[in-house]
């Protein structure tokens, strides 16, 4: 199991990207409501303006765009590193959900519910019969050559 995961590394790691690029995305409209921020800094409105500007509105964003240019870069690695271009859509969509659950529960304090832990070990579940089901083919395929 563990080579098949090395396998697809990359299908995991465009996954944890898309979700950071959706937490990013999203990260702008929670931020603005943490006035924990605004007690940090001596301010003035003009220093406001411009904190808010710069760290709630622009970092998110450009955190956003690197988010999804790795996203994509390592999408385009799982695909030419696997059989079937299923599998790394798969994987990479699953490791996206994954992950956007994960933090929205725990960053944005997002309800956990009985149905969306469920669907969470469904996706696990799922991903684990894909991953164990592509290194069985694997081996009949390499008995069939043998005979």
């Amino acid at each position: 199991m563990t080579k098949s995961l090395l396998k697809y590394r990359y299908s995991f790691t465009a996954g944890a990207f898309a979700a950071g690029g959706s937490f990013f995305g999203h990260a702008p409209s929670q931020l603005s409501e943490l006035p924990i921020l605004i007690r940090l800094f001596e301010y003035t409105p003009e220093t406001i303006y411009y904190l808010e500007l710069i760290l709630l509105r622009a970092l998110p964003i450009a955190l956003m765009l690197i988010c999804n240019v790795l996203n994509w870069r390592y999408f385009l690695k799982a695909l030419q590193c696997t059989e079937q271009t299923l599998t790394a859509t798969v994987l990479t969509a699953a490791t996206n959900y994954m992950f956007s659950f994960l933090l929205g529960a725990i960053v944005y304090g997002e309800k956990v519910t009985m149905l969306s832990t469920l669907g969470a070990a469904f996706i696990i579940v799922g991903l684990w019969f894909l991953c164990k089901a592509q290194e069985e083919q694997k081996v009949k395929d390499k008995m069939k050559k043998l005979h």
